[in-house]
């Protein structure tokens, strides 16, 4: 009576075995020496390590005026729905946006197109905030900085 099935020759074990050693030492590599973009053979470091215990969380967003409110910045989302951008393509900007702050308009005029309904943004400015930490708890501490910023003419 047949089983159905079948043995493998020694040239398919070689190459599984091969194939499986060759991945072991990129994964091995990756996780001493690789950075993100070994991946998949990285660890990826937001993944993989974590913060001290006391120092700051950085985190960008954008802060807009309104003809309605003119003088008074407000925090906006910086989400596609809003925007037509996420935050991280805004962040993977910024050297180019400090160095043109011009670019900023396009994020309201897109704010226009996508929100009608709502006032007209004025100005708009990217803003880098520290949130200091201290025993990995917030201590109520916000350094602010302004990377970025653009007024409509």
């Amino acid at each position: 009576m047949e089983t159905g099935v079948g043995r493998l020759g020694a040239t398919a074990k070689a190459w599984r075995v091969a194939v499986v050693l060759g991945l072991t030492v990129l994964f091995c590599a990756g996780s001493l020496v690789g950075q993100d973009d070994w991946w998949p053979f990285s660890p990826w470091r937001m993944f993989s390590t974590s913060q001290a215990s006391t120092g700051s969380v950085i985190s960008t967003g954008i802060e807009v005026q309104t003809a309605a409110d003119p003088g008074h910045w407000v925090p906006a989302p910086l989400t596609p729905e809003n925007t037509g951008l996420n935050r991280a393509e805004i962040e993977g900007r910024i050297p180019q946006i400090a160095a043109d702050p011009e670019r900023l308009g396009t994020l309201a005029h897109s704010h226009a197109r996508l929100r009608p309904e709502t006032p007209a943004w004025t100005a708009l400015r990217v803003v880098r905030r520290q949130i200091v930490v201290v025993d990995r708890r917030p201590t109520g501490e916000v350094r602010t900085q302004v990377l970025a910023e653009w007024g409509a003419r």
